[in-house]
């Protein structure tokens, strides 16, 4: 039998504002052109996608 762990507490908004503040730390010194290329690269693999998945997929 498979167990599931279930994160008690858990709260998306934080986990939102906490993933959009590390892209934009990330980003802070890049040109405006660099930023766009560096969201296009960035946004496939970013913790937001996958949380937005996660959540969409259930």
């Amino acid at each position: 039998m498979k167990s599931t762990t279930i994160k008690k507490g858990f709260d998306c908004f934080a986990f939102k504002q906490y993933s959009q503040e590390k892209i934009a730390e990330e980003m802070k010194n890049f040109s405006y052109l660099e930023q766009v290329e560096y969201l296009k690269k960035r946004i496939n693999e970013s913790d937001l996608k996958v949380w937005w998945e996660y959540i969409n997929n259930k």
